[in-house]
Formats: structure tokens, sequence, C-alpha cells
């Protein structure tokens, strides 16, 4: 037998025990046997991403995500991410984390079976228009997301502290943040400004939103979330994908500032806050890319606030 011929039995194994695990995640022990089992269709994955998961549709309405050889309990820790971020957000914030209708393992590699939604149309011109329509949903789930902030603690201070030292401390960054990011160390150990926690989804961009069957607003990828996180940093990673113009997004910074402390400082705190949090915990994300993303983010607050 010649490479090719061992690949393509090797490939035809590994998705004969999928469809089985996927039918008995989904339906049970007595999922229908082989002859009846689900029709998985490859969609994709993203080759630029070390642990991205891949995508397919399983018969026609649920979408099946699987975790890489490499990271094998990619989907599993997902799940666990979902769920712990439903709990946190509540019945009325949490309804834009989609319902899991499945997990399990095949080959020793996790998966996740969700409903399929429908993502935002690509093209110029429909691009355009659904990002104009999703803003209001986005915008006001960030705000009820804030309104979950936690009281300020001792935990927290800690927390932003260690987050604003390790961007003080990395050197690949712009020496403008790095200057910030010591001024509001300064600033939270001397009492100036008060740190506490908010849920975070951490990647809230245009690919991560879509619309549910029923219209509604969900929101994918929950793997770089934080029950106890960061503010400010959702709203300028979405507010920059949705080209949300600088006054709208100065009014939405100025609205989360009264909510989690009227201060000057409490925005750049939050946001930095977040940058120091996702610089303790890169894993594969690329130190190059994560520069670029930090110096965007603090680009488009510095754009908002001169809008103010």
């Amino acid at each position: 037998m010649n490479t090719s011929t061992t690949s393509t039995a090797t490939d035809d194994a590994w998705l004969a025990q999928l469809r089985e695990q996927v039918a008995i995640a989904v339906n049970g022990p007595d999922a229908p046997r082989p002859g009846h089992l689900p029709t998985i269709t490859l969609l994709g994955t993203n080759p630029a991403v070390a642990d991205a998961r891949t995508v397919y549709r399983v018969n026609a309405d649920l979408i099946l995500l699987v975790a890489p050889p490499e990271f094998p309990d990619a989907c599993a820790e997902e799940a666990a991410k979902m769920r712990s971020m439903q709990a946190r957000l509540g019945p009325r914030a949490g309804r834009v984390v989609l319902g899991i209708l499945g997990e399990g393992r095949a080959h020793g590699r996790s998966f996740l079976v969700v409903p399929r939604c429908t993502p935002l149309p690509s093209g110029r011109i429909r691009a355009r228009l659904a990002r104009w329509q999703i803003r209001g949903d986005v915008l006001r789930w960030l705000r009820e997301a804030v309104a979950l902030a936690d009281a300020p603690d001792e935990h927290a201070h800690t927390e932003f502290l260690t987050s604003l030292t390790a961007l003080r401390q990395m050197a690949e960054l712009p020496d403008d943040i790095r200057r910030t990011a010591e001024r509001l160390g300064q600033a939270l150990a001397s009492g100036k400004v008060q740190a506490r926690h908010v849920p975070m989804h951490g990647d809230l961009w245009t690919g991560n939103v879509l619309r549910h069957t029923n219209g509604d607003l969900v929101l994918i990828d929950w793997s770089g979330s934080a029950p106890r996180g960061y503010g400010i940093y959702d709203l300028v990673r979405i507010a920059d994908a949705l080209r949300l113009p600088h006054r709208q997004l100065a009014s939405e910074v100025q609205w989360h500032t009264q909510a989690l402390g009227p201060s000057e400082l409490t925005a750049p705190l939050h946001l930095l806050g977040a940058l120091g949090y996702y610089a303790r915990n890169l894993g594969e994300f690329p130190i190059a890319r994560f520069v670029a993303t930090a110096q965007r983010c603090c680009n488009v607050l510095h754009a908002a606030q001169d809008a103010m």
C-alpha cells in the first residue's frame, strides 16, 4: 500500500469514528449505528492560528468544532470556558453564548457541537450594512456585561498591578505604552483609581459575531474569555472592527467609565490591564501580532478620547 492510500485509509477511519462519536454525543448511547450516522462536511480551519479548531457542518443545522492533534484539549477547554462565562453573565447577558449540544473525543481529540448560526455577510456593501445593523445589539450587550462588574477588591488590585507590570517589562512594546503602564500602576497603587473585574470575551471582532436563526445576537470563540476580566478592551476591539465613528465610541467610553469608576484614568487602566493580562498569557499567539494589536487598541482609544 502506498503512502497516499495509507493516508486516505487513515482519514476514512478518523471520519468514521468522528461521525460515530458525534452521534453519541448529540443523541446519547443509543444513537444510530453505521449507515444512519450524521453527514459531516468540512468547512475549513484557520492555518494562521496554531490551536485553530477544524470546523464541520453536521447535517444541515449543527456545527462541529474539532481540536487539532497538537492541542487535543482545545475544544474541551473552550466548552468549559463557555459554561463558565454563561454562568458569570447570567440569563440576560449570557444569552449570546451558544448552548452546547454535545461534546466528546475522537482519536483523543476533543470536539464540540453547537447550533448553526449565520455569520455577518462579506462583500463591501453587504458587510458595511451588516456592521451598521449589528452595532446596537453589540453595544447593548457590552453595557450589560459592564453592569456585572465586581466591586473593587484586593484580588482585582493585585491582578491589575501584575498585568501593568507585565506590559512595562515587555521590551517589544513601544515606549509610550510601557510608560503609560508605569504611570497607571503608580496611580493604582496610590489609590487615585480603583480596579474591578468585568466579564470579558477577549476576542470581540466581526468574525466572532453571528446571528441565531431567530435573529438574536450570538458571540463565538470564548477561548480567550475571562469571568474576571477587564473592561474597555472588548469595546475598543469591536469598535475598531465595526468602524464605529470616533464620537460614538467616545460616548460609549464615557458610559463605561461612569459604570467602572468616574476617572480619566479608568479607560486606559482597563485597556492596558487587559493587554497586560494577555501579555502574561500569550501561549501560541505570536508576540509581533500582540504588539500590533496593543498599539492598534491604544490608538483607537486615543482617537475616541480626542473626540470627547
